[in-house]
C-alpha cells in the first residue's frame, strides 16, 4: 500500500486521511495555461486567416455576358 501511496504523491496528490487499513488521497484540479493557448489559437487563427482573404478580395465582382451572332 505504501508503493502505490507513493506513485500518487509522486503524481502530486496529497493525503487527506490514513488508517491502516485505507488511504484517501486528493488532487486539486489546475488549470493548464499550455491548453488555453492552444485553444485560443486553434480558435482564432482560423478567423484571422478568413479576415485576410476576405480583405484581399475585391469589393464587386461583375459579370458581362455578351450575345453574338
Amino acid at each position: 500500500m505504501d508503493s502505490t501511496i507513493l506513485g500518487y504523491l509522486n503524481d502530486g496528490f496529497v493525503i487527506a486521511n490514513r488508517s491502516p487499513t485505507s488511504a484517501t488521497l486528493q488532487k486539486k484540479k489546475q488549470f493548464s495555461v499550455l491548453w488555453a493557448i492552444v485553444g485560443l489559437i486553434l480558435c482564432i487563427l482560423p478567423l484571422l486567416i478568413y479576415l485576410i482573404v476576405y480583405a484581399m478580395q475585391a469589393d464587386v465582382q461583375i459579370v458581362e455576358i455578351t450575345v453574338t451572332n
